[in-house]
C-alpha cells in the first residue's frame, strides 16, 4: 500500500494531497493496514485516505488489464503486443524452437504460436499466435518519458508457480533504478529493482497506466544463485521498436544488429570508468579508415544521444538494426566533424567453450568484441604459443569468432598453425598482438 502510493504520486487527483499531507497520509494508510479502521480520523484524514484507495483501484485495475495480456511460454514469459496476437518474449526463452503452445491468461485459452523471427544479440523473440483476434493487449509506452525513481511493474511466471489450476501471472511493484546500462548484449537496458525471478524472462515492465516499457530478461546475481537480488535488466522500449519490422519479416530466421565499423580501437576501461571515446589507432585499409575515422577523434554524439564514454557508445550503436544510418558527430581538431555511414551487421555472439587439446577456457568478451581468455593452462599448446590469462582474442585465421568458431580449430591437423590475433591490458594500455598457435 505504502508503495502504491508512492508509485500513485503523480496522478492529478492525488499530487495536491500529496504534497500538503504526506506524512499523515503514510500514518493513516498504515494504520488502515494494520488495524482496518479510523475512528479518529479526520474529515481531512478521511479524504485523503479515500483517494489513497481510489489510487489503489486503478492500480489493481491497471494490474487485471496488463496481465490478461500475459502470455505463458514453456518455463518462461512473454506479453502480447496487438490484437491479432504478436507476442515477444526473449530469444533464450522462446527463439530456438519454430513452434510454442502459448496460454494467453485473459482468453482463458492455449494458442498455437509460430516463431516469427529472433534476435540472438538483443535476447528477443516475436512470436505469432495461430488464429488470434481480439485477444487483449498492451500498448507501447514512451521511453522519452522514463525517470530514474518512477515505479514500475514486472509481470511474469517466476519459479513456474501459475502453473498449478492454470493460474494467474505474478505482479511486482519496483523502481527504476537507472537508464542506459551496458550489460554487454542488454547494450541500453533499464535497470529495475522489481523482483525478476528464473521464470519471469520474458515477461513484462509496464508503467503504472499499463504501458509497456520493456521486456525483462537478465539479473544480476551472487554465489552463482539465480536469484532476485534487486537488480535486474529490461530491453527498453524504442530498441524493440527498431526491431519489430525487421522481427515480422524474418521469416523465422535471425535479425542483427548493428555495429561499429572494423578497424578503429577506442581507448577502453572498466565500464564504471568516466573517460571519452577516442579514437587509439586505425587499422590501415579498414572500414574505420575509409570512413574517414582518425586517431584522436573523441565522439561527442551519435545522432542526438550524448556519448561520455566507449560503453556507451557501443550502447547506442549496439542497440540498432543493422544497415542503420546514423551520424557521429567527433571533436578533432578542436572543431566538430561528422562521420555518416550505415551500421555494419554485428556478428552473433561465440559461444563459451573449454577446448581441452588447446588448454583453453573462452567466454564472450564483456564488449562483446571477441574471446576472453579465462584459463590458459601451464604447458598447454595454448601457453606454448604465447597466449595469456586474460587476453582477448579478435580474430582467429583472420577471422572474428562467432557462431561455430571452435570448428576453424578442431578441423586442423596436428602441426597446422593458426594466426590468433589477441588484445592484451599492458601498464601502457591495450596492444595488439599476432600469435602462432600450432596444433599439437
Amino acid at each position: 500500500m505504502l508503495n502504491g502510493l508512492g508509485a500513485m504520486s503523480f496522478l492529478s487527483d492525488f499530487r495536491t494531497v500529496f504534497t500538503r499531507m504526506l506524512p499523515r497520509t503514510l500514518l493513516l494508510v498504515v494504520c488502515a493496514c494494520c488495524v482496518g479502521t479510523l475512528h479518529a480520523a479526520s474529515d481531512a484524514d478521511t479524504a485523503s485516505l479515500d483517494i489513497a484507495l481510489r489510487v489503489e483501484s486503478e492500480l489493481t485495475g491497471v494490474i487485471q488489464r496488463a496481465s490478461n495480456a500475459f502470455a505463458f511460454i514453456g518455463g518462461g514469459s512473454g506479453i502480447v503486443i496487438s490484437p491479432d496476437g504478436y507476442i515477444l518474449s526473449n530469444h533464450h526463452v522462446a527463439g530456438e524452437s519454430r513452434q510454442w503452445t502459448v496460454r494467453i491468461y485473459g482468453t482463458g485459452k492455449f494458442f498455437v504460436c509460430d516463431l516469427v523471427g529472433t534476435d540472438p544479440v538483443g535476447d528477443l523473440c516475436l512470436l505469432k499466435a495461430r488464429g488470434a483476434s481480439n485477444v487483449p493487449y498492451v500498448e507501447f509506452g514512451d521511453i522519452q518519458s522514463l525517470k530514474v525513481g518512477q515505479q514500475c511493474l514486472t509481470i511474469g511466471d517466476p519459479f513456474k508457480l501459475a502453473d498449478p489450476l492454470d493460474g494467474p501471472p505474478s505482479v511486482s511493484l519496483g523502481t527504476i533504478s537507472a537508464l542506459h546500462r551496458f550489460q554487454q548484449n542488454y547494450c541500453d537496458a533499464i535497470q529495475t529493482d522489481a523482483a525478476i525471478n528464473p521464470g519471469n524472462s520474458g515477461g513484462p515492465l509496464v508503467t503504472l497506466d499499463g504501458k509497456l516499457i520493456g521486456i525483462t530478461g537478465q539479473i544480476m546475481s551472487r554465489f552463482l544463485a539465480k536469484a532476485n537480488t534487486g537488480i535486474g535488466y529490461a530491453i527498453p522500449i524504442d530498441q524493440i521498436v527498431r526491431f519489430i519490422p525487421l522481427l515480422k519479416a524474418a521469416n523465422g530466421k535471425y535479425v542483427y544488429h548493428g555495429a561499429l565499423p572494423d578497424g578503429a580501437l577506442f581507448t577502453q576501461g572498466s565500464i564504471d570508468d568516466i573517460q571519452a571515446a577516442v579514437v587509439e589507432s586505425i587499422e590501415p585499409a579498414s572500414d574505420a579508415e575509409l570512413l574517414d575515422f582518425r586517431r584522436g577523434d573523441k565522439v561527442l554524439r551519435v545522432d542526438d544521444k550524448p556519448v561520455l564514454n566507449y560503453w556507451r557508445l557501443r550502447g547506442i550503436i549496439q542497440s540498432y538494426p543493422e544497415n542503420t544510418p546514423v551520424k557521429l558527430v567527433v571533436l578533432r581538431g578542436g572543431k566538430e566533424v561528422e562521420i555518416k555511414f550505415k551500421l555494419p551487421r554485428m556478428p552473433l555472439p561465440p559461444a563459451p567453450a573449454f577446448i581441452e587439446s588447446l588448454g583453453i577456457q573462452v567466454v564472450p568478451s564483456r564488449a562483446g568484441d571477441g574471446l576472453l581468455l579465462k584459463t590458459v593452462i601451464p604447458g598447454s599448446p595454448a601457453d606454448r604459443s604465447g597466449l595469456q590469462k586474460d587476453d582477448v582474442i579478435l580474430k582467429i585465421s583472420g577471422k572474428q569468432p562467432v557462431a561455430n568458431w571452435q570448428q576453424s580449430i578442431l578441423t586442423k591437423r596436428p602441426g597446422d598453425q593458426i594466426p590468433i590475433e589477441i588484445r592484451r591490458a599492458t601498464a601502457t594500455g591495450n596492444i595488439i598482438r599476432t600469435l602462432a598457435l600450432t596444433i599439437e
